[in-house]
This record gives structure tokens, C-alpha cells and sequence, in this order.
């Protein structure tokens, strides 16, 4: 069966953004078959969940062989995927698994994480975190690791994991994918 990954990007971000064109790249030379669209309504000052998971799951075939990695809010959305999808590993870069109440994310806290049906279908979790994420503290990643039962990398001085901090690549990702 074919590999395939599946690469969410971050809210007011696109595909061509920051390090998901290196990964994409990196994905394919190893034999994957990527996935990295356009998310829809992320790009606005309303992301709809609904809108964005009925997106996915009509144009990217979900087989249980898939890798899914979400950046900030994709990592939510990764996360509600994997509440009903299977998956072999999922990578959450930079993300949160609690409502944090900004009036943008709503409609992605009509219920909590599902941590129990994301640890079920789901191998391998790995929540990557900086150490000077001015969003997103490592403590808060490292706690929403063990909830998920997950793998914590912290990676010194990376930010938010965007162009602004210099990231254009996130080799310890690849280290974790086979």
C-alpha cells in the first residue's frame, strides 16, 4: 500500500508558507504520496471547522496508512480528524489541545479534545514545541503530549515554527517518520 501524508497548515497561512514546501518535497523523495491543499476558511477571521474537516475528508483519500501533520491550527484540525480517522503517526507542531477561548477558534471547541479516541486511532503521536513560542509555551505542548500519550520534542529557538523565526525546515520531524 502507498504512503501517504497529509499536511495541514496554519491558520492565515497557505501551502507555499514556511516549511510545508520543504516537507513536501522531503515526503516524496522517501516515497509518499502528499497531500498539502489549501485548506478552506483558513485563510479567514472565521475558520469553520465543519467547512474545513467535510474539505478533507472528501478530496484526501484517509487510509489507515497515513501520516498526518498540522502546524498551529492544523494541528487542531489533525487532532479532530484523528478523533474519527486512523492513522499511523500524526505530528502536531506548535498546538494546543484545550479551547482558548478566542472568539476566531469557536468552532473548533463545540466539544473538547477527544484525547481517548485520538490515542485509539492513532500509533504514533509526536507534538513538537519551541522553546520560545510566543503563542504557545513548551510546557503547555509537553503537557498535551502526555494527555495524548505522545512523544514531546522541544527544538530550541524555533518560534512558532514560521518564516518570521527562520524555520524553513523541521528536521527532527523527519527523524521521528519512519
Amino acid at each position: 500500500m502507498q504512503k501517504q501524508a497529509l499536511i495541514l497548515h496554519a491558520w492565515q497561512n497557505g501551502p507555499d508558507a514556511h516549511w510545508y514546501p520543504w516537507l513536501k518535497k522531503e515526503l516524496e523523495s522517501r516515497g509518499y504520496t502528499v497531500y498539502l491543499p489549501e485548506i478552506p476558511t483558513m485563510n479567514s477571521n472565521a475558520p469553520d471547522l465543519d467547512t474545513q474537516l467535510r474539505f478533507i475528508e472528501t478530496s484526501v483519500p484517509l487510509t489507515g496508512d497515513c501520516v498526518i501533520i498540522g502546524h498551529s491550527l492544523g494541528a487542531l484540525l489533525a487532532m479532530r480528524l484523528a478523533e474519527k480517522h486512523t492513522c499511523t503517526k500524526m505530528f502536531l507542531v506548535a498546538g494546543w489541545d484545550f479551547n482558548d477561548l478566542t472568539v476566531e477558534h469557536r468552532s473548533f471547541w463545540q466539544t473538547p479534545m477527544d484525547h481517548e479516541a485520538i490515542q485509539k486511532n492513532v500509533k504514533d503521536i509526536y507534538v513538537i514545541s519551541s522553546d520560545n513560542d510566543p503563542y504557545i509555551t513548551a510546557v503547555t505542548a509537553e503537557d498535551m503530549s502526555k494527555r495524548l500519550n505522545g512523544k514531546f520534542i522541544l527544538i530550541k529557538h524555533a518560534g512558532h515554527f514560521t518564516d518570521k523565526f527562520g524555520v524553513t525546515k523541521i528536521p527532527e520531524l523527519l527523524m521521528h517518520l519512519e
